[in-house]
């Protein structure tokens, strides 16, 4: 193992100088620098890098965490921390986060989430068509039974270009509706697959289409998300315990607002 006199050095004269610098009588300038904090650091900044800190490199990191800390108290002394939103909101954050309870659920706790919960967890309806589309124009739906009675006779259809394309694969009831509208949605939920039909009319026109797939949404078994369902309860225990531990000290405060407050 290589000799670490020379970082001994290093750190004793730069702790001289903090030690110099915050000589005076008073206890809340007193550094002092944990042994877990400084070995996080360094075990940190070998992962980051993926060798081991120098003696140099290592005097850099402490360096780094007191000069950080000499600084975090001036801005303490100067109240920097007072009125910036950003601050109050990292340590209310802090606070959140200590009120959390992870807590393991039990499996009777998890089946009464996910009956409470299940409709969350539905699959979706999901449909795999294809289509002709028809800009909406006066002769739209005209041109679009002229199509239907073509194609289903095996002869070629002139449509117009769709964004999409024209044939779309396991397209859920959600992104059929962004995208051609609630009622494109309800007409194809009502036609039976492998046939020609039309005119369907769509937010952005009219379309012919053949379903060539529909797979019925449904509502998957606890066994079969339990991960899903796992985490989202955990979210849900940790939501409800900083909300019941506000509930409890909210009381302890008096909330003062300018009633002639305007917004205007």
């Amino acid at each position: 193992m290589k000799s670490r006199i020379g970082l001994f050095i290093l750190i004793g004269l730069f702790l001289y100088i903090v030690d110099y610098r915050f000589s005076y009588d008073d206890d809340s300038n007193q550094i002092i620098i944990p042994d877990d904090e400084i070995l996080g650091l360094i075990n940190t900044w070998r992962d980051q890098v993926g060798r081991d800190p120098s003696d140099e490199e290592i005097v850099r990191i402490i360096n780094n965490l007191v000069n950080e800390e000499i600084l975090y108290r001036e801005a303490l002394k100067l109240e920097l921390d007072k009125n910036d939103r950003i601050i109050k909101r990292r340590l209310a954050q802090k606070v959140e986060f200590l009120k959390q309870d992870d807590r393991q659920p039990s499996s009777a706790d998890l089946e009464e989430f996910y009956n409470e919960n299940k409709s969350k967890y539905a699959v979706e309806d999901l449909f795999s068509f294809s289509h002709h589309f028809f800009s909406d124009q006066e002769n739209s739906e005209a041109r679009a039974r002229e199509s239907l009675i073509k194609i289903t006779n095996g002869d070629e259809v002139d449509s117009d270009p769709f964004i999409l394309g024209n044939d779309l694969n396991l397209v859920s009831k959600n992104d059929l509706e962004k995208n051609f509208g609630n009622s494109f949605y309800e007409s194809l939920a009502l036609m039976d697959d492998n046939q020609w039909f039309g005119p369907v009319a769509s937010d952005l026109g009219v379309h012919i289409v053949f379903i060539k797939k529909k797979v019925n949404g449904y509502i998957p078994g606890l066994n079969q998300i339990y991960q899903k369902v796992y985490g989202d309860y955990l979210i849900m225990k940790r939501r409800e315990n900083v909300i019941n531990f506000l509930d409890e000290i909210k009381q302890d405060y008096e909330v003062i607002i300018n009633p002639d407050l305007t917004f205007n």
